[in-house]
């Protein structure tokens, strides 16, 4: 079909533009092969891909010489010299991308050309950096730069140095550095050690032996305080007749060295004991006190007590036929027991109060307590008789009396007797055989309505319940209440009115047996 020779134009110009602009590579890859780069001159840069070794990469090959680099700085250091290049190159060139390293060569001489031999480190920042080299001589120092392909710079550096490694002086060694098999034999004369300079904390561990002192060469005066301790003392090297008298005090015995066998019968006295001396330990067969009169605690075989400044004293008697703690006054006579009873069945406690004089009645009485294995007994009695005065009581599993007054009030099972015409209750008097409360109803006009009340636990076995109604109009608006189904739990209210008006009810149950 025909076509406007000026619209094919057009096509072909824009698919040659998209051509032109469109990735040359864009689907190409590398199978097993490399892509060699050359200069304008023909040489081999670079080679792209698969290496003949094996290995995958870019590989520089027969790169331009880089600059030489500028003249190092020697510092002198311990044991060699410190190697500092600025980062810079002569006549401020500047890195090469290709930059791989910066060689650094030494020799004792100035004029040296650098060769492998010569070489002893490498900075390999273009930024430069700083490298020790060992040292024992003055050295001279320069630097040659390497490209990624290994060619080195056309010149190397200026030369720097002669600068040898530093001096060292006390507080440039180690502790421990100098060892013993790296001193001279002889080398270190008592003439060259300065007055107090070798101490104990400057000797290693068993540097020092006996074969290594002559005869006599260590006295008195050449050991320092404390340099000799327990642990650098052969075994029954120091016996008796080689200590000075007085020599051996408290604080040079070690905890624990000194046993019973070692002690001289008799040589140890109060005061040469320690205030805390006997912590811990068991002491029989002594009678202990905290002080020889006044307040003081005494304890014995038999009896402990404690004694105050007026003679009073509280103690206590294990031994006693009938074991008993005791309160007593100065002269004795009033005192308090708290003790087991001679019964062979019970054992018993009584409290015995020491005498008073009764503020209401003006005599002289005293109160006793007594508590066994099933009752208890509280009661006031004259001083001089054994009878109960206006108070007694007594409690056991089965009896309950108080007597007050010269009346009684016992309670035995379930039966109570008052033997007295009075009995108060200081508050509310309550029994759970008995419940009460109030309740509304809303009744219906001339018709009995009722409310059942549930939920209680109302002791007994017959119960019994009283309503009554609170309003101001029996007979007339209110006709009557009454009661159904009473139990333990609860029961039912009647209430028969005229009119609907709310009424509130009081209601009791209780119950008997």
């Amino acid at each position: 079909m025909p076509t406007d020779i000026g619209t094919r134009l057009a096509r072909l110009e824009k698919l040659l533009r998209t051509a032109i602009r469109s990735p040359k590579l864009a689907n190409a890859s590398l199978e097993n092969g490399a892509v060699d780069v050359y200069d304008e001159n023909g040489s081999l840069r670079a080679v792209i891909g698969q290496q003949a070794d094996g290995t995958s990469g870019i590989v520089h090959v027969n790169g331009p010489p880089p600059p030489t680099p500028t003249t190092p700085a020697l510092t002198a250091v311990l044991g060699g010299v410190a190697v500092t290049w600025d980062g810079r190159f002569v006549g401020d060139d500047v890195a090469p991308l290709d930059f791989s390293r910066i060689e650094v060569h030494s020799s004792p001489t100035a004029d040296f050309e650098p060769t492998q031999e010569t070489q002893v480190g490498t900075i390999e920042s273009p930024r430069g950096g700083t490298v020790p080299i060992p040292a024992e001589e003055p050295v001279h120092v320069r630097l040659l730069a390497r490209n990624l392909s290994g060619t080195a710079s056309a010149q190397p550096s200026g030369t720097a140095g002669p600068t040898g490694p530093a001096v060292v002086v006390a507080q440039d060694v180690l502790d421990g550095i100098i060892t013993e098999t790296k001193i001279a034999q002889q080398a270190i004369t008592e003439a060259k050690i300065a007055l107090g300079a070798v101490t104990e904390t400057k000797v290693a561990a068993g540097a020092v032996t006996t074969d290594k002192l002559t005869a006599l060469s260590v006295t008195a005066e050449k050991i320092a305080t404390l340099a000799v301790t327990t642990d650098k003392l052969a075994a029954l090297s120091v016996t008796a007749d080689q200590l000075a008298a007085n020599a051996v005090t408290a604080t040079k015995i070690k905890a624990g060295v000194i046993e019973a066998t070692h002690i001289k019968a008799g040589s140890i006295t109060a005061e040469k004991l320690d205030a805390n001396a006997i912590n811990g330990k068991t002491i029989t067969g002594a009678t202990i006190q905290t002080a020889p009169d006044g307040p003081r605690l005494v304890l014995s075989a038999s009896r402990l007590r404690a004694i105050g400044s007026n003679g009073s004293s509280i103690g206590m008697e294990p031994n006693a036929a009938y074991p008993y703690i005791y309160w007593s006054s100065v002269d004795g006579t009033n005192q308090a027991f708290v003790n087991v009873s001679g019964s062979t069945s019970d054992a018993n406690i009584g409290i015995n109060s020491g005498s008073f004089t009764d503020p209401d009645s003006g005599g002289t009485y005293r109160w006793r307590t007594f508590f066994g294995n099933d009752f208890f007994a509280a009661e006031r009695i004259t001083v001089k008789g054994a009878d109960a005065v206006a108070g007694r009581l007594y409690l056991n599993k089965n009896l309950a009396q108080l007597h007050a007054g010269g009346g009684s009030l016992t309670l035995v099972d379930k039966a109570a007797t008052v033997s007295a015409p009075t009995i108060r209750a200081a508050g509310v008097l309550r029994a759970d055989n008995i419940s009460i409360g109030t309740s509304t109803i809303t009744p219906v006009p001339n018709k009995p309505t009722s409310v059942t009340l549930t939920g209680g636990t109302i002791k007994g076995t017959n119960h019994r319940a009283f309503v009554t109604p609170v309003t101001s109009a029996p007979g007339d608006k209110v006709l009557g209440v009454g009661v159904t189904g009473v139990s333990s739990s609860g029961l039912t209210i009647w209430l028969h009115r005229t009119n609907n008006t709310k009424t509130l009810v009081n209601w009791m149950i209780m119950g008997e047996d």
